[in-house]
């Protein structure tokens, strides 16, 4: 996939990051979006130039995901959650499916963008 579908993505999942509020239906298209965005870092080679923003904005917008986990839960609902988690077979490496879990960020989330966007981006967009 290329960088305009990335930066498409990250549009719409901002979108649901700031409009947190709406629906249960929209939350969860919020997080097949989000694994979306991530097969596309995962299998990002260097010749496809994302740029450094585009990583930086993405981290933001999973800080703010994390900062709203509470409106997530309530919005979603516990119970539904683990069920679409369960469904979806979600890996736990995809942490916004287990926000109900959690107790405290994903330490790595920064680290990892800083090594991605070092090994993968441009300076410019």
């Amino acid at each position: 996939m290329s960088p305009q579908e990335l930066k498409r993505l990250t549009r719409k999942y901002y979108g649901y990051i700031f409009d947190m509020e709406s629906s249960g239906v929209e939350i969860l298209d919020m997080l097949f979006v989000r694994d979306k965005i991530q097969r596309i870092l995962d299998q990002s080679l260097p010749e496809d130039k994302i740029p450094t923003s585009l990583y930086e904005r993405l981290h933001e917008l999973d800080r703010v995901l994390w900062e709203e986990r509470e409106t997530f839960l309530t919005v979603i609902g516990e119970q539904e959650i683990k069920y679409a988690r369960q469904q979806h077979h979600s890996p736990r490496s995809h942490w916004w499916w287990y926000l109900d879990e959690l107790h405290r960020p994903p330490q790595q989330l920064k680290d990892q963008y800083d090594r991605l966007a070092q090994a993968f981006a441009v300076a410019t967009d």
